[in-house]
């Protein structure tokens, strides 16, 4: 009869909305959980990898911490053997002391300007860092640390000051005083060295630039060093010595 339902439609009409069911269940449902699924795998797996990362560092970790023992009682007579600060007098007497040592003639010394190399734990290896690291500390104020303050490493503040030295002196001479900032065991180095030949002495003539550092937080109070051996002269820096 038309107009009605047959059963057997109305079968084909249930089973197309079973399928329909079944396919938005799928799409809606199924592989939306599926694709949260993968994801949470997915997160697992790398919570995985970077626990057996960490697993590894620890490792190491321990390793460099006996390592590190073994080598204790060297940095800390390293950090005790720097001077707490930076002074002109310092400077001026270990040239002298150079000087006396090497033969050469010290004419004149232009000091430097005291900069941080160290700050804190971190070796300052740019003009930017040190630039920040002098911000830091004029901001905060070095009187926080007095010259007897004893900290750890990670809150020392080591500076530096470069100052250029004029000089004459036979090669040999010059050499030794190479080797005297050297073997010095003050905290010194050397940096740049400009000397050319003088054939109106038969010399050696130039400059020599001596880098001085301390450390700000190691404990070790300063002393004035004794200048009252110096003899002042007027053609060059020191007077008339005698080795």
């Amino acid at each position: 009869m038309k107009g009605k339902v047959t059963l057997a439609q109305i079968r084909v009409i249930l089973l197309l909305a079973a399928v329909l069911l079944i396919v938005l269940t799928y799409f809606l449902v199924f592989q939306k959980n599926m694709d949260k699924a993968a994801d949470y795998d997915n997160m697992t797996r790398k919570e995985q990898e970077r626990i057996s990362y960490l697993t590894g560092l620890q490792s190491k970790a321990d390793d460099l911490d006996i390592y590190t023992s073994l080598y204790t009682s060297d940095i800390d007579p390293f950090i005790q053997s720097f001077p707490v600060k930076l002074t002109q007098q310092k400077s001026i007497y270990l040239i002298y002391n150079m000087m006396v040592e090497s033969g050469i003639t010290v004419e004149s010394v232009v000091p430097g300007n005291v900069t941080p190399f160290y700050y804190k734990g971190q070796v300052l290896d740019s003009a930017s860092a040190q630039n920040q690291a002098q911000v830091n500390v004029d901001g905060q104020g070095e009187e926080t640390l007095s010259e007897i303050t004893v900290v750890s490493m990670d809150q020392m503040i080591g500076s530096k000051a470069t100052y250029t030295i004029n000089m004459a002196g036979e090669t040999k001479d010059i050499f030794k005083a190479l080797d005297w900032i050297r073997d010095n065991k003050e905290k010194m180095s050397v940096g740049n060295v400009n000397v050319q030949f003088d054939s109106s002495t038969g010399q050696l003539k130039g400059s020599i630039a001596v880098t001085f550092y301390c450390m700000l937080g190691n404990g070790v109070p300063y002393k004035d060093p004794d200048t009252s051996i110096f003899t002042y002269g007027m053609d060059k820096i020191f007077g008339e010595f005698s080795k």
